[in-house]
This record gives structure tokens, C-alpha cells and sequence, in this order.
């Protein structure tokens, strides 16, 4: 399995990302996180590694390794979290080689994943404007050419004794009668043209009727709602479907499924709320591919583990252990009712 990279949906505002790799692929203990820019043969490190001050990123010759960042293994899969550190250095389409612990990723960095706002966007393919070029009127007007042989018709008409027509233009519009010749004649095409379009699109033929449209079943697409919810097997199975989805299903499809197995007091349902509030715990795929996910509120997610062990979790009485003992030192109001209500 290649290193994956995400957006960490919980940070909104840009600079966080998730590493996925293949399950088991690094040791249980936190790991640390080399960046090698494969083009210019070079090591990511941060500014003041090397006395550097301000914002710009610092590329080296010598490795430099970032973290130690925790492993979250759920899912058939090792997440790793990165943050500004790495993120906001990181240009996107830069072909980079990631190395944590002893394994060594070559991918290339997605353009779904964003600095955080307001940090400078490095690297990558930036667009260029270009000056719009000027457009040239090279329309000429029609030259009047003089005719040489109208004087001498004119002159042999009078020799001939044959009398010349009267002259109906003004001695003012004497020099202006060809050029309203030749707008009378523009004139007279230009509504012939009229007419016959008019004359065309009157008798035009009736368009065939559209056929009629191939009605695909909505059953058929695997990762529709009504799909979703018509697996067996429980919610159980039907949150393993839409993990398998992924970014595949909207996280208001998502959340609605598990809304309706939870108010039936679904355990599976029930457990996942507490770790959607449990800023400690992760499901990966559901909260980093669909989006679903919620801020911390260890408040609200021991109240969602103690409900899911009574349903008959065995995993949600490990999890409200770990819950309750955030909660015990947390003075907050709501804090200490939850932990009074669902831990003691």
C-alpha cells in the first residue's frame, strides 16, 4: 500500500494533513518524519534549524527529521498526524520522497491539502496571467472607383440627341447619390435575408420527440443512502460500507445513518458518536475521507460510551475509562456532571 495523504477535516482553516500507510507498517512507539524534495535533492527542515529567521521554508543537504508524531492504527491502516511544520512548507504537485522511521514513500504532494490560512503558498504550479493581446480593425471601406468611360457615354448620349434623364438630387446631395445607392442596395439585402430566415423557421420540421430517459436504479450505486441503509447486518456492517465508500458518501448521509441506528440504542451507533466528540480517539476513514467529524467534547462522549457499553460495547468500557480520566481533572461545569453521572 503507497503512503496516502488527507486534509485533517477538523482543521478547517488548512495546515494539517493525515499519513496513511499500509496496517503495521511502523512500530507502536511515536515516529518521526523526514521530507525529501525529489527534484531539487534536498531536506525539509524548519527556518531556525540552521539559523534561519522568518516564515520561508529552509531546505538543506543534511536529513532532518520532524516529530515525533503519535500512530493511530484503526481501519486496516497507520495514520500519522502532520502539522504546520511540514504542511505549510509544501507546495502543491512538488515530487516529494517521505520517510518515517524505515519506510521511504515517493508521492506527490495533492492539492486538496492547504496551508493554513494566510500562510504563504510555496512551490507547486502557479497560473500566469498574460497580457490579453490587442484586437486590430482591419476593416477598409469600400473604395469608389471612378468609371473613365462615363464622360464619353455621357458625351455621345448628347451627341445622339438623346436627352439626359433629370437630375432628382440636390446640387448638396449631388456627390452623396452613390453611396445611397449602395445603402439602398444593403438595405434591400439585408430584409431579403430577414424574410427568408423568418420563411425558414415558420415552416420549419417539427424536432423528434426526445427519447425517453434510461431510468438507472438508484440501488444500483453502492454508496447511496438507500444502499447504505438497506445493508444487513446491522450498523455494524453498514459502517464498515461506508468506510469502504470513503469520500465517496457526504458526511450528512453519513451522519443521518448514524443518528437512526443510535436512536434504536444500535451499541456500534452509540460507540461511534463518543469517538466522533473523543478529540483522543480516531476513525479515520469515516472522519478524515466522508467528513464527519465533531470538535472535542469529552463531555458529550463519555455520555456516548456509557450508553453504548449499556447497549453491550465491550470496546465503549474501555474507551469511557480512558474518557473519564480526562474528565477528572477537567473543573468545568459540564464536565464534572458528565463525569459525575457516567463515570463515577
Amino acid at each position: 500500500m503507497s503512503l496516502r495523504i488527507h486534509p485533517d477535516p477538523q482543521e478547517p482553516a488548512g495546515g494539517y494533513a493525515f499519513l496513511e500507510l499500509e496496517a503495521d507498517s511502523l512500530a507502536d512507539e511515536p515516529v518521526r518524519v523526514a521530507v525529501f524534495d525529489a527534484y531539487a535533492e534536498r531536506w525539509l527542515a524548519p527556518p531556525e534549524a540552521n539559523g534561519v529567521g522568518g516564515a520561508e521554508p529552509h531546505w538543506q543537504s543534511e536529513r532532518h527529521e520532524f516529530g515525533p508524531y503519535e500512530v493511530y492504527r484503526h481501519d486496516g491502516a497507520d495514520w500519522v498526524r502532520i502539522g504546520p511544520e511540514i504542511v505549510d512548507q509544501l507546495g502543491e504537485y512538488a515530487p516529494l520522497r517521505f520517510m518515517l522511521a524505515d519506510q521511504v514513500h515517493d508521492t506527490v504532494w495533492p492539492d486538496d491539502v492547504p496551508p493554513r490560512a494566510g500562510a504563504a503558498m510555496l512551490g507547486g504550479l502557479q497560473p500566469v496571467g498574460r497580457k490579453r493581446a490587442e484586437l486590430i480593425d482591419r476593416r477598409v471601406a469600400p473604395a469608389v472607383i471612378d468609371d473613365p468611360d462615363d464622360d464619353m457615354r455621357d458625351d455621345d448620349a448628347q451627341d445622339d440627341g438623346i436627352a439626359e434623364l433629370p437630375d432628382l438630387t440636390g446640387p448638396e446631395d449631388a456627390d452623396k447619390a452613390p453611396g445611397a445607392r449602395r445603402g439602398r442596395f444593403w438595405l434591400v439585402l439585408l430584409l431579403a435575408i430577414l424574410i427568408a430566415a423568418a420563411l425558414a423557421w415558420y415552416f420549419r420540421p417539427e424536432p423528434a420527440p426526445d427519447p425517453a430517459p434510461r431510468v438507472v436504479a438508484e440501488s444500483a450505486a453502492p454508496c447511496t443512502r438507500e444502499t447504505l441503509a438497506a445493508t444487513d447486518g446491522g450498523f455494524g456492517a453498514i459502517a464498515e460500507a461506508i468506510r469502504a465508500c470513503g469520500s465517496d458518501v457526504q458526511p450528512d448521509t453519513a451522519l443521518s445513518l448514524v443518528e437512526e441506528a443510535a436512536a434504536r440504542d444500535d451499541a456500534d451507533a452509540l460507540l461511534l458518536f463518543g469517538v466522533l466528540y473523543d478529540g483522543e480517539a480516531l476513525d479515520p476513514r469515516i472522519e478524515n475521507l466522508t467528513g464527519l467529524t465533531f470538535a472535542d467534547d469529552p463531555a458529550q462522549a463519555v455520555e456516548y460510551y456509557a450508553r453504548a457499553r449499556d447497549a453491550g460495547s465491550g470496546e465503549a468500557r474501555t474507551r469511557l475509562e480512558q474518557a473519564c480520566a480526562r474528565l477528572a481533572s477537567d473543573n468545568a461545569t459540564l464536565a464534572r456532571g458528565a463525569f459525575d453521572d457516567f463515570c463515577s
